[in-house]
């Protein structure tokens, strides 16, 4: 028969295994938690889309603007990226915003889709405008300049801001815009 000592020493155990799981299991959530696939957004036909369909892809994502100064040049820039390396898993993830002196009037819908095929922007998947600074900025927004401390204060600075999320949901890398020329600054980890 078991002793009173042996009893205890197996309820410790049993506690600290339980304790070890509830930890792991925790931890597993908070990490999803900081992930871009734990996020679900509207396409620009306001359809919900959970980003958990694009895990395992390599990420870029973008706000964009159709009335900014680097709005054609930008455009060809992603739609090239498209090409080359869209067949090896690249997804570009475009978030219109009109933030940034009201540089996207367009309405989300049918109006965005026919300002990007006039354009000829081939630029990935669209989704419907949001504001990715202040107190309405959308979730996906706030996870992403929580996670690049280098931001400026924290905030998009501008049009055409890109971020490089990993295959895992982690951004990886941002990609500010100079607004004195119309080149892209090289990463910020």
């Amino acid at each position: 028969m078991p002793s009173k000592w042996h009893l205890m020493a197996a309820n410790a155990c049993v506690t600290t295994i339980v304790t070890h799981h509830r930890l792991a299991v925790q931890l597993f959530e908070m990490q999803w938690a900081q992930s871009v696939h734990s996020h679900t957004v509207l396409d620009t036909f306001h359809q919900r889309v959970d980003l958990q369909y694009i895990a395992g892809h390599v990420l870029v994502i973008v706000n964009i603007a159709s009335q900014c100064g680097l709005t054609g040049q930008q455009y060809a820039g992603l739609t090239q990226l498209l090409a080359k390396y869209g067949e090896r898993g690249l997804r570009i993830l475009n978030f219109p915003c009109n933030q940034f002196d009201q540089q996207m009037p367009q309405s989300d819908g049918q109006e965005m889709m026919d300002h990007l095929r006039q354009e000829g922007a081939k630029i990935g998947d669209v989704f419907a405008k949001i504001e990715v600074n202040g107190p309405g900025a959308a979730p996906l927004y706030k996870l992403l300049t929580r996670n690049r401390s280098n931001l400026r204060g924290g905030k998009i600075e501008w049009n055409f801001v890109k971020f490089l999320v990993d295959r895992r949901g982690q951004v990886y890398a941002h990609f500010p815009v100079t607004l004195s020329g119309c080149s892209v600054k090289g990463p910020n980890k």
